[in-house]
């Protein structure tokens, strides 16, 4: 295919006669030896230098694809240069370019980087998680403080991968031109993802990693291209199992309505006649600010992985049930009140929760309103019109979602799949979007309140615990662990339930989700 053409060509010789007789690490960029994490690790972008923190190896920036500028800016990602210097690996590099809460630039487009914690004691090839970063396709990098991966590396005795890849315009744009040059057009980003666990394959073992025992993971926008990598044929061999948090599998757009936004982002960036030139030639800036993204939980954007053909032949789902994906051992979940903390601060009159019902689901709001009533409505259960707007939302954009997901792996596969349900009330709005990553890695200083970094108490640390164990259980052996047993998925609904004390239930908000199904 056209797009692997750059994984093709080699980024430099890697026998002795290409290699200067004073360059130190000769093999620095040849396919590594396996072997335990050390200060100096070698690999094909290089001798990776990484630095001690805790009881972990940290080493950050390491660039998995070369820097996606000039000719190579709306381009399949390509191999990184080989260097015969030590590659410092103790600061992370650029987040990829996007905009931030108050529309303010960021970022770098020399970005695709990833970052590894290994724990320093020697032992067998330990599993390895790699991490996909949510935020619309539009925003986030893997640099954040909450995703730091020493403390789940060292919980869990795994190795911890997160990456950057790059986001909105610069990731996702289709155009009829830009196809023209190459299949990948308007996937860029999740062949950047893509390009990181080939990097993982071939180099992990020298960090003391398993390339045959790799979970991918994401979360939000991240999930929902790890399903997208799920039913990719060409991303089939780069993992061997897989979890989704609070994502989804459906309505990526087509190739027909991602390349209608390309002609506008074309016109709108004044570009005719040679138009990959024009926008090869557009500074950073402006083309991200030309028709920009939307990053929001309530709103879906322009800018996502294409149903192009090749890349993603047909919707995830669709692919998923009839079993035409990578079949790996699976988990799907969600958070109990995703969209509490952006929804909007309150509805004054009824009035107002219709109003903003028929922003979100069109045709379909009088009878979301009959399902979420307000409390004005004589047997309503919900205190608020708030909360009302909370439920329907959360369920109409993950809870439900995870059901037909889990539903579509066990038709699709014979793997096992696992359901998961965090209700644990972890902020002042309950259980949020992306609240349980804060749990997941451990790292509850990232979280910011009023009086400075949280602080856990007795009960974060021990939902914390359960779900390190049941994470890295699932990427070292394909079931989770934690006490009650988890059980496979089947068609009474059953879940594991994140709460103040880890439980299961069997049926997760069973009738708003058959609601949900018969309007789909």
């Amino acid at each position: 295919m056209r797009w692997l053409a750059p994984f093709l060509i080699a980024a430099c010789g890697n026998d002795a006669s290409n290699v200067p007789d004073a360059a130190p690490d000769a093999f620095a960029c040849a396919p590594p030896a396996a072997g335990p994490a050390a200060e100096r690790v070698p690999t094909t972008s290089g001798m990776i230098h990484g630095a001690m923190a805790g009881a972990t190896w940290t080493y950050l920036g390491i660039p998995y694809a070369a820097p996606p500028v000039g000719a190579l800016r709306f381009a399949p990602p390509a191999v990184p240069a080989c260097s015969g210097a030590d590659v410092e690996a103790t600061a992370f590099g650029p987040m990829c370019p996007q905009l931030d809460d108050a529309g303010t630039f960021m970022g770098d487009e020399a970005c695709l980087s990833l970052n590894v914690w290994a724990p320093a004691a020697t032992t067998a090839a330990r599993p390895v998680m790699v991490f996909i970063h949510g935020g619309a396709n539009a925003a986030g990098t893997a640099s954040d403080p909450l995703y730091t991966g020493r403390k789940l590396a060292e919980a869990g005795d795994v190795i911890v991968v997160t990456l950057d890849y790059r986001l909105g315009q610069l990731g996702f744009l289709d155009h009829t031109a830009l196809a023209a040059e190459s299949t990948a057009s308007g996937n860029y980003g999740l062949l950047d993802q893509m390009a990181a666990l080939r990097w993982v394959q071939t180099n992990i073992a020298a960090f003391g990693g398993d390339p045959a025992n790799v979970l991918v993971f994401g979360e939000s926008a991240g999930a929902r291209d790890t399903c997208s990598l799920v039913a990719a044929p060409d991303a089939a061999g780069l993992f061997a199992r897989a979890l989704i948090e609070s994502g989804s599998c459906r309505a990526l757009p087509t190739r027909a309505t991602a390349q209608q936004t390309g002609d506008m982002f074309a016109a709108a960036a004044g570009c005719t006649g040679d138009v990959p030139a024009c926008l090869r030639a557009l500074g950073t800036e402006a083309l991200v600010r030309t028709l920009p993204p939307v990053a929001s939980i309530l709103a879906s954007g322009a800018y996502q992985p294409t149903i192009d053909g090749t890349i993603q032949p047909a919707q995830p789902e669709t692919r998923i049930a009839a079993g035409m994906h990578t079949h790996v051992p699976f988990i799907v979940g969600s958070n109990a009140d995703e969209t509490g903390a952006a929804a909007p601060a309150m509805f004054a009159t009824d009035e107002a929760y219709q109003q903003a019902l028929a922003a979100q689901f069109g045709p379909f709001a009088d009878r979301v309103y009959a399902q979420y009533p307000p409390p004005s409505v004589t047997g309503s259960p919900y205190a608020t019109r708030r909360a009302a707007f909370v439920r329907a939302t959360t369920d109409a954009r993950f809870v439900c979602p995870s059901r037909s997901i889990a539903r579509d792996f066990t038709a699709g596969q014979s793997e096992p799949v696992y359901r998961y349900f965090f209700t644990y009330p972890a902020s002042p709005y309950g259980a949020v979007h992306g609240i349980e990553l804060a749990f997941l890695f451990g790292n509850f200083d990232a979280i910011v309140t009023a009086n400075g970094p949280y602080q856990p108490n007795a009960t974060d640390l021990a939902v914390s615990a359960a779900i390190q164990a049941d994470w890295t259980s699932f990427a070292r052996g394909g079931a989770p662990a934690g006490t009650p047993a988890w059980p496979r998925y089947d068609a009474t609904d059953p879940a594991r339930t994140f709460a103040a004390t880890t439980g299961a239930t069997t049926g997760v908000r069973t009738a708003d989700c058959d609601f949900w199904d018969s309007l789909l």
